[in-house]
């Protein structure tokens, strides 16, 4: 997807140069100037080409665009923070309260090592990875 995304950016800025290169006689010998006319105030640039003032404006909005994405992508970062904490904290709630069910109903408390629940287990009449039962068990 990133070199489908390369692509299309390289073909939108070869388009655009190609259109700028063919149209130069009006974006290099077009000379303008931009005024605000504000009741209180008036401005008025020099002339200047077409084409630093398409310019201007396509970097203002690049700039804007960029702002609003990494702000909303710092929001994201944020709320993904909150939520994993959230998780985090009911899970140990959820342990504590199995721990708290466990000894209400009397049931023993399993230690988490492993070599214990191999102890555990053959206590118990399990067989776990050891020799299978003999006998004559018939189905």
């Amino acid at each position: 997807m990133k070199k489908v995304k390369l692509v299309v950016w390289i073909l939108i800025v070869a388009l655009v140069a190609v259109v700028i290169y063919q149209n130069k006689v009006f974006f290099w010998d077009t000379k303008q100037s931009l005024a605000v006319d504000l009741a209180f105030a008036k401005y008025q640039t020099p002339e200047v080409e077409l084409l630093i003032i398409f310019g201007a404006f396509f970097a203002a909005g690049f700039l804007l665009g960029i702002y609003f994405l990494i702000g909303r992508g710092l929001k994201k970062k944020k709320k993904v923070k909150a939520l994993k904490t959230q998780v985090k904290e009911q899970t140990e709630k959820a342990v504590a309260l199995e721990e708290e069910l466990r000894s209400l109903r009397g049931d023993p408390v399993l230690p988490d090592t492993s070599e214990n629940d191999d102890t555990v287990l053959q206590a118990a009449g399990a067989n776990p990875g050891g020799q299978p039962p003999t006998g004559d068990n018939k189905l």
